[in-house]
Protein backbone atom coordinates (compact mmCIF):
# COMPACT_ATOMS: atom_id res chain seq x y z
CA UNK A 1 0.00 0.00 0.00
CA UNK A 2 2.79 2.66 1.04
CA UNK A 3 4.88 1.29 -2.36
CA UNK A 4 1.50 2.46 -4.05
CA UNK A 5 1.32 6.11 -2.80
CA UNK A 6 4.69 6.21 -2.94
CA UNK A 7 4.32 6.00 -6.62
CA UNK A 8 0.90 7.74 -7.23
CA UNK A 9 2.54 10.62 -5.32
CA UNK A 10 5.34 10.45 -7.68
CA UNK A 11 3.49 10.69 -10.35
CA UNK A 12 1.33 13.56 -8.98
CA UNK A 13 4.72 15.55 -8.39
CA UNK A 14 5.74 14.72 -12.46
CA UNK A 15 2.77 16.03 -13.21
CA UNK A 16 3.24 19.27 -11.36
CA UNK A 17 6.73 19.88 -12.50
CA UNK A 18 5.67 19.46 -15.67
CA UNK A 19 3.14 21.97 -15.23
CA UNK A 20 5.29 24.72 -13.72
CA UNK A 21 8.29 23.95 -16.43
CA UNK A 22 5.08 24.09 -19.47
CA UNK A 23 3.86 27.63 -17.72
CA UNK A 24 6.64 29.38 -17.40
CA UNK A 25 8.02 28.23 -20.78
CA UNK A 26 4.97 29.17 -22.51
CA UNK A 27 4.58 32.55 -20.33
CA UNK A 28 7.67 33.76 -21.41
CA UNK A 29 6.71 32.86 -24.86
CA UNK A 30 3.41 34.64 -24.55
CA UNK A 31 5.23 38.08 -23.15
CA UNK A 32 6.90 38.65 -26.43
CA UNK A 33 3.44 37.79 -28.24
CA UNK A 34 4.28 34.24 -29.42
CA UNK A 35 2.22 31.57 -29.58
CA UNK A 36 2.47 28.64 -26.95
CA UNK A 37 4.12 25.13 -27.62
CA UNK A 38 2.93 23.18 -24.81
CA UNK A 39 -0.87 23.59 -25.27
CA UNK A 40 -3.37 21.50 -27.50
CA UNK A 41 -5.87 23.88 -29.45
CA UNK A 42 -9.41 24.21 -28.37
CA UNK A 43 -11.12 21.19 -30.74
CA UNK A 44 -14.10 23.36 -30.53
CA UNK A 45 -12.16 25.39 -33.33
CA UNK A 46 -11.50 29.89 -33.62
CA UNK A 47 -14.13 32.09 -31.85
CA UNK A 48 -16.05 33.64 -34.32
CA UNK A 49 -14.28 36.87 -34.31
CA UNK A 50 -12.18 37.07 -36.82
CA UNK A 51 -9.72 34.65 -35.72
CA UNK A 52 -9.02 34.32 -32.31
CA UNK A 53 -8.33 30.91 -30.92
CA UNK A 54 -7.81 29.14 -27.91
CA UNK A 55 -5.53 26.98 -26.27
CA UNK A 56 -5.19 24.09 -23.31
CA UNK A 57 -2.10 23.73 -21.55
CA UNK A 58 -1.21 21.70 -18.18
CA UNK A 59 -3.78 23.64 -15.49
CA UNK A 60 -3.61 26.76 -18.03
CA UNK A 61 -5.31 28.47 -20.77
CA UNK A 62 -3.23 30.92 -23.43
CA UNK A 63 -6.39 33.33 -25.55
CA UNK A 64 -4.73 34.22 -29.10
CA UNK A 65 -6.66 37.23 -29.81
CA UNK A 66 -7.32 37.86 -33.73
CA UNK A 67 -10.01 39.52 -34.59
CA UNK A 68 -11.40 41.29 -37.56
CA UNK A 69 -10.92 44.85 -36.04
CA UNK A 70 -7.44 44.12 -35.55
CA UNK A 71 -6.97 43.55 -31.65
CA UNK A 72 -4.11 41.59 -31.85
CA UNK A 73 -3.36 39.61 -28.19
CA UNK A 74 -2.49 36.89 -26.00
CA UNK A 75 -3.46 36.15 -23.11
CA UNK A 76 -2.63 33.15 -20.55
CA UNK A 77 -4.37 32.40 -17.39
CA UNK A 78 -5.97 29.60 -15.60
CA UNK A 79 -8.66 27.16 -17.28
CA UNK A 80 -11.12 29.47 -15.85
CA UNK A 81 -9.88 32.80 -18.14
CA UNK A 82 -12.93 33.42 -20.52
CA UNK A 83 -12.97 35.24 -23.51
CA UNK A 84 -15.09 38.07 -22.27
CA UNK A 85 -13.20 38.68 -19.43
CA UNK A 86 -11.45 40.88 -21.95
CA UNK A 87 -14.08 42.45 -22.81
CA UNK A 88 -13.22 46.13 -22.47
CA UNK A 89 -9.95 46.12 -23.90
CA UNK A 90 -11.26 44.70 -27.48
CA UNK A 91 -13.56 47.21 -27.60
CA UNK A 92 -12.00 49.59 -26.13
CA UNK A 93 -9.88 49.15 -29.63
CA UNK A 94 -12.34 48.52 -31.61
CA UNK A 95 -13.76 51.80 -30.30
CA UNK A 96 -10.26 53.30 -31.62
CA UNK A 97 -10.37 51.66 -34.72
CA UNK A 98 -13.29 53.44 -36.17
CA UNK A 99 -12.58 56.28 -34.65
CA UNK A 100 -9.42 56.11 -36.79
CA UNK A 101 -11.19 54.47 -39.62
CA UNK A 102 -13.47 57.14 -39.87
CA UNK A 103 -10.32 59.77 -39.38
CA UNK A 104 -8.69 58.38 -42.19
CA UNK A 105 -11.47 58.67 -44.67
CA UNK A 106 -11.60 62.40 -44.18
CA UNK A 107 -7.87 62.49 -44.25
CA UNK A 108 -6.14 63.93 -47.64
CA UNK A 109 -3.20 61.77 -47.70
CA UNK A 110 -2.04 59.32 -51.13
CA UNK A 111 0.11 56.92 -52.37
CA UNK A 112 1.51 58.56 -55.02
CA UNK A 113 2.88 60.82 -51.93
CA UNK A 114 4.89 58.25 -50.71
CA UNK A 115 8.32 56.81 -51.68
CA UNK A 116 10.36 53.61 -49.67
CA UNK A 117 13.72 53.74 -50.47
CA UNK A 118 16.30 50.95 -49.41
CA UNK A 119 19.63 52.10 -47.64
CA UNK A 120 22.28 50.52 -50.03
CA UNK A 121 24.35 50.54 -47.33
CA UNK A 122 22.35 47.86 -45.10
CA UNK A 123 21.61 45.23 -47.34
CA UNK A 124 22.87 41.67 -45.73
CA UNK A 125 21.21 38.35 -46.62
CA UNK A 126 19.81 38.95 -42.91
CA UNK A 127 18.31 42.39 -42.60
CA UNK A 128 17.97 45.82 -44.71
CA UNK A 129 16.95 49.54 -43.81
CA UNK A 130 14.58 51.22 -45.37
CA UNK A 131 13.38 54.83 -45.24
CA UNK A 132 10.11 55.44 -45.98
CA UNK A 133 9.32 59.35 -47.18
CA UNK A 134 5.36 60.52 -46.62
CA UNK A 135 5.04 63.45 -48.41
CA UNK A 136 1.34 63.73 -47.34
CA UNK A 137 -0.53 66.61 -45.69
CA UNK A 138 -2.27 64.27 -43.37
CA UNK A 139 0.71 61.04 -42.82
CA UNK A 140 0.11 57.49 -42.98
CA UNK A 141 0.73 55.26 -39.69
CA UNK A 142 3.63 52.74 -40.20
CA UNK A 143 3.34 49.63 -38.83
CA UNK A 144 6.21 47.01 -38.63
CA UNK A 145 4.90 44.65 -40.48
CA UNK A 146 6.77 44.52 -44.31
CA UNK A 147 6.61 41.59 -46.83
CA UNK A 148 9.40 40.37 -49.64
CA UNK A 149 8.91 39.55 -52.82
CA UNK A 150 11.56 38.65 -55.70
CA UNK A 151 11.69 39.14 -59.06
CA UNK A 152 11.83 35.50 -61.20
CA UNK A 153 11.64 35.74 -64.89
CA UNK A 154 11.33 39.17 -64.80
CA UNK A 155 7.79 39.05 -62.38
CA UNK A 156 7.73 40.05 -58.87
CA UNK A 157 6.84 36.48 -56.84
CA UNK A 158 5.60 37.18 -53.18
CA UNK A 159 7.88 34.52 -50.41
CA UNK A 160 6.17 32.62 -47.58
CA UNK A 161 6.86 33.51 -44.13
CA UNK A 162 9.14 30.50 -42.43
CA UNK A 163 6.06 29.91 -40.00
CA UNK A 164 2.64 30.63 -39.92
CA UNK A 165 2.67 31.70 -36.45
CA UNK A 166 4.35 35.04 -37.21
CA UNK A 167 2.77 37.71 -35.47
CA UNK A 168 3.11 41.36 -35.63
CA UNK A 169 3.20 44.30 -32.73
CA UNK A 170 0.38 46.51 -32.79
CA UNK A 171 1.53 49.80 -33.12
CA UNK A 172 1.91 52.77 -35.50
CA UNK A 173 5.26 55.27 -36.11
CA UNK A 174 4.95 58.83 -37.42
CA UNK A 175 7.43 60.46 -39.61
CA UNK A 176 9.77 62.98 -38.46
CA UNK A 177 9.78 66.57 -39.14
CA UNK A 178 12.08 65.91 -42.37
CA UNK A 179 8.66 63.48 -43.12
CA UNK A 180 10.81 60.76 -43.40
CA UNK A 181 10.77 57.08 -41.16
CA UNK A 182 13.85 54.42 -41.02
CA UNK A 183 12.83 51.38 -39.96
CA UNK A 184 15.19 48.09 -40.04
CA UNK A 185 13.72 44.99 -41.26
CA UNK A 186 14.58 41.63 -39.49
CA UNK A 187 14.71 39.67 -42.44
CA UNK A 188 16.16 36.47 -41.38
CA UNK A 189 13.39 36.43 -38.68
CA UNK A 190 10.66 36.39 -41.32
CA UNK A 191 12.10 34.48 -43.96
CA UNK A 192 15.35 33.12 -43.14
CA UNK A 193 18.51 34.18 -45.58
CA UNK A 194 17.84 35.48 -48.76
CA UNK A 195 19.71 33.77 -51.56
CA UNK A 196 21.71 35.85 -54.47
CA UNK A 197 18.66 37.79 -56.17
CA UNK A 198 16.85 40.71 -56.91
CA UNK A 199 14.36 41.95 -54.26
CA UNK A 200 11.72 44.21 -52.71
CA UNK A 201 10.22 45.78 -49.95
CA UNK A 202 6.43 45.49 -49.47
CA UNK A 203 5.05 47.89 -46.71
CA UNK A 204 0.84 47.44 -46.45
CA UNK A 205 -0.69 50.52 -45.49
CA UNK A 206 -4.49 51.44 -44.31
CA UNK A 207 -6.15 53.60 -47.00
CA UNK A 208 -9.96 52.97 -46.89
CA UNK A 209 -8.51 49.43 -46.42
CA UNK A 210 -5.12 48.40 -46.63
CA UNK A 211 -2.70 48.89 -49.69
CA UNK A 212 0.45 48.00 -50.74
CA UNK A 213 3.49 50.31 -51.20
CA UNK A 214 6.40 49.19 -52.74
CA UNK A 215 10.07 49.70 -52.46
CA UNK A 216 12.71 50.36 -54.86
CA UNK A 217 14.51 46.72 -56.26
CA UNK A 218 17.50 45.91 -54.16
CA UNK A 219 19.98 42.63 -55.09
CA UNK A 220 21.48 40.82 -52.86
CA UNK A 221 24.89 39.06 -53.95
Amino acid sequence: MKKGLKICFSIIGVIVILGIVFFVVDYNRVQKQEKPIFCIKNPAGEINDGGTVEYFGLGYKVIDFNTLAGFDDIKIGTWSMDYNDFEDEWKAYEKTFEENLQSNEKSNHSPENVTIEVDDTTITPESVSIIITDNNEDHYGWGVEFRVQQKVNGEWKELNYISDDLSWIDIAYEVNEDNQLTQKLDIEQCYGKLSNGIYRIVKPVYDNGYIDIYSNEFEIK
